[in-house]
């Protein structure tokens, strides 16, 4: 009776320890990836800069013949580089809740020039009419720029309150994860106490593995995230290939503790034949 009653314990706290394993993965995952330097990095792995860059100078092209402002003018207000700065500082102030740093005069620098040569070769009176057509042309330009730069489109996010619902649910994440941590090694030190550590440790691990392996092979093998249907070739491969570095990430952790659990519950098995023979 005893012992059958340590087995439907150990069961309970094997099961427990499941998903306090998982829950432990996530807060650690989530912590991992809701930080400026990943997002920045899967920018940068993604060449989203420099799609996003691409995207903006055919828009200016394709405008031209409503702006009548030469696209060379753009490239040299707007480089690459610059792009890359800005487009970081987006993210940075995105996910600290502070506004971003970016110097746009280069833009109105610019365009004025053109304005007054323009203006210059073509004998156009610099009037009220002029001064607002160039004020318009500015703050168009800014504002088309600024939202290129806004890769992962934060404003449209921030507008929609996901940033607010995001931050709360990290702070939460935060808040809780060492009581995860301690929660899972409480857990296991009852089943050091419950006896076969190694064999109900090495359970819980397989089954985590395989809870958080399965899904995410599947999702690769059926190449499930490329299957996204999105406007923008830009925003296309930045989303795809965020959601494929998480699903990797997930998935090679899977099938780590997969294996380990797999091979200590060998071991405790080989150990406990033993124990029997001897």
């Amino acid at each position: 009776m005893k012992n059958k009653l340590r087995l439907i314990f150990s069961i309970i706290v094997c099961t427990a320890l499941v998903f306090a394993i998982i829950a432990s993965f996530g807060a650690v995952l989530a912590e991992r990836v809701y930080t400026p330097e990943y997002f920045i990095s899967q920018m940068n792995e993604t060449n989203t800069c420099k799609n996003a860059y691409n995207a903006l100078m055919k828009k200016f092209s394709d405008n031209y013949s409503v702006t009548m402002i030469p696209i060379d003018v753009y490239e040299k207000s707007v480089t690459e580089e610059w792009m890359k700065d800005a487009a970081e500082a987006k993210i940075r102030s995105s996910l600290s809740g502070t506004v971003p740093e970016t110097d746009y005069s280069a833009i109105g620098e610019y365009i004025t020039d053109y304005f007054e040569e323009y203006a210059h070769n073509t004998h156009v009176i610099k009037d009220e009419t002029y001064e607002k057509k160039l004020a318009e042309a500015v703050e168009s330009t800014k504002k088309t720029v600024s939202e290129a730069v806004d890769v992962y489109s934060f404003d449209v996010m921030k507008r929609a309150g996901i940033i607010e619902k995001l931050d709360r649910y990290m702070g939460l994440v935060r808040r809780y994860k060492i009581a995860v941590f301690i929660g899972t090694a409480v857990l296991f030190v009852i089943l050091i106490i419950l006896k076969r550590p190694i064999y109900w440790g090495g359970t819980a691990l397989f089954a985590s593995g395989l809870i958080m392996a399965a899904p995410a092979i599947i999702i690769k093998a059926n190449g499930m995230i490329d299957k996204f249907s999105l406007k923008s070739y830009t925003t296309y491969t930045l989303v795809t290939g965020f959601l494929e570095n998480i699903n990797k990430t997930v998935m090679t952790a899977g099938i780590a503790m997969f294996a380990v659990g797999a091979v200590l519950v060998a071991v405790s098995l080989i150990f406990s034949r033993k124990e029997k023979n001897d």
